[in-house]
This record gives structure tokens, sequence and C-alpha cells, in this order.
């Protein structure tokens, strides 16, 4: 199972992580499957735990779990072009733009560079 259609944001919430953690002890005692926190198909995990479990306990949390944290996302959004890329306050040239009349070594300003006291552009 991929995590891609899941809320990338369910865990960050504290009343859910608690939650999370106590159903994660039950699947420990029942099962003996030791989750992590961080495995990203977490929550398919926990509710295939629930489904399977005997406790009603577990499924009890896992309905809490889905009104906290909010239901399963279908699919996610697409994603725009990304933001330009900046380095140093500047935005970078687009990769993808048509290359423009000044070369790659000119510098960005048309100011003048001394070196060492000589004009050197």
């Amino acid at each position: 199972m991929s995590g891609g259609g899941i809320n990338a944001h369910w865990l960050m919430h504290y009343r859910v992580v608690t939650l999370v953690n106590q159903c994660r002890r039950l699947i420990r005692d029942e099962f003996g499957a030791r989750l992590s926190l961080t495995d990203p198909d977490l929550r398919e995990e926990l509710e295939a735990y629930a489904e399977r479990s005997a406790s009603a306990e577990l499924k009890r949390l896992m309905a809490r779990i889905d009104e906290e944290a909010g239901e399963p996302e279908a699919a996610p959004e697409p994603v725009a072009r990304p933001a330009r890329r900046m380095y140093r306050g500047q935005p970078l040239p687009d990769p993808e733009a048509p290359a423009s009349g000044k070369s790659e070594t000119a510098p960005a300003s048309d100011k003048p560079v001394i070196y060492r006291g000589r004009r050197v552009r």
C-alpha cells in the first residue's frame, strides 16, 4: 500500500499522536508487531490491524483518529509549477526559459568591476 493518497499532516496533532501510540501498544500486545511512527504507511497498517483485531478498544481508537485527523484524502491535488529558485536572495535563471542574449559569464549588473585599482569590466 502506498501513502500517496493520505493526508501527510495527519500525524502533526498532539492528540492524534497520543491515540496512535495507544493503538501501537494494543497492536503490540495483541499481535506482537511493532509499528514505527515514521513509517509512511502507518495509517494503513493501523487500519488493517484494527480490522483484524478482536479488541473493541482498538476499533474505537481508530474511529477517534479518523475524527481528529480527518479522513484520508482521495487523491492529492496537482502540484503547480514550483516557485522560482533563489540563491542568496537572487532568482536563479530558469533552465526551461529560452537563452537570452547575455552570456553566462556577464555580470548581473552594468556596474564596473574594479580589481586592485584597475577596471576589469
